[in-house]
């Protein structure tokens, strides 16, 4: 009888374990089910969404002028809801997939400020006249509207913008959570290292003084105005620099960089780590296999085949090959 109760039992346990293997797999095809049905809803909103903003786009050229500034932020909040829309979904997105929605929507963004800059040109880094809005985790310095009263100011922030502004001497830090496609600016700073560590919409440095800037990747462009005696380390698909001297730059950027009424202005490859980075470089989009970081155009050099004196690469000797101990430096 023993015997016959082990063949049983044996038996029974290979049934169960069986069982167990059939209900596992069973499970794992309802997953892939769900994930399949999950990218094929997905692709239809995507495909309906982005078809949207191609419509929006087109319209541009008809336009009135004076519709077109609205209209074009009424893109730019469209792709960027379409983009948060992809990475929110990347738990079940395929990452080949996730990879191509991210591509077309870097090519609407791309898009969108060609067609800005051709319909509707910018006066040089014009903010209007409302304050930065605080950080959650840092006071701003406050702009005192009554200084220079009846003088036309063209720093001041324009309400979208989020950083900091009049700091010295201090060590600042945003992480992804607050940054996250935000249009993100720091001004009036002296002696500051500022970390962002995370993908921000647009970046702007103006009014800057031996600062370090510590930059995850920007999914549009940096604009940098007034700087002197900085060093920028940043990841973008444009870069606008202006009345700037003396500054480093570590530079990843996908399109050429422009330079304009600057001097002593230094390249070298963007070579940033953060823990996080990898990541926000792939939500961000931007191409890693495009980096025109020592192919600047300098619009007060028109020469074609002597280079510019304003800007050079930094020499590989001079260059700061590890930023682990600047994020918590304060720049002598």
């Amino acid at each position: 009888m023993s015997d016959k109760n082990t063949i049983l039992e044996r038996l029974s346990r290979r049934d169960a374990q069986r069982l167990e293997k059939l209900q596992k797999a069973h499970k794992a095809r309802e997953e892939v089910d769900a994930c399949d049905e999950n990218e094929d809803y997905f692709s239809g909103a995507f495909k309906i969404k982005s078809e949207y903003i191609e419509d929006l786009l087109s319209q541009v050229p008809t336009t009135e002028t004076n519709v077109l500034p609205s209209h074009f932020d009424n893109i730019k909040r469209e792709v960027n809801e379409l983009q948060k829309h992809v990475v929110t979904s990347s738990f079940f997105l395929k990452e080949f997939n996730m990879r191509k929605y991210l591509g077309i929507v870097q090519n609407l963004q791309t898009t969108c400020y060609e067609l800005e800059d051709r319909y509707v040109p910018r006066k040089k880094f014009g903010f209007s006249k409302k304050k930065l809005p605080k950080s959650h985790n840092q006071k701003q310095g406050s702009l005192d509207e009554s200084d220079g009263a009846g003088k036309i100011d063209s720093n001041k922030w324009d309400e979208k913008l989020f950083g900091f502004d009049s700091q010295e001497n201090k060590v600042l830090l945003l992480e992804n959570d607050e940054l996250f496609q935000r249009d993100v600016a720091l001004r009036n700073l002296k002696n500051c290292t500022i970390g962002l560590k995370g993908i921000m919409g647009t970046l702007h440095l103006t009014n800057l003084e031996n600062c370090v800037i510590l930059s995850g990747p920007v999914t549009s462009s940096v604009f940098v105005d007034k700087c002197t005696n900085c060093k920028i380390v940043t990841a973008c698909q444009q870069l606008r620099m202006h009345t700037s001297t003396n500054c480093d730059i570590y530079l990843h950027v996908t399109s050429k960089g422009i330079v304009e009424d600057c001097s002593g202005v230094y390249t070298a490859p963007y070579n940033l780590y953060y823990q996080d980075l990898e990541k926000h470089f792939n939500m961000s989009s931007l191409d890693r296999n495009a980096n025109n970081w020592d192919k600047l155009d300098d619009f007060n050099w028109l020469a074609p085949d002597v280079p510019s004196p304003n800007w050079s690469v930094l020499d590989q000797s001079q260059r700061i090959t590890n930023w682990d101990a600047w994020w918590s430096k304060i720049p002598s």
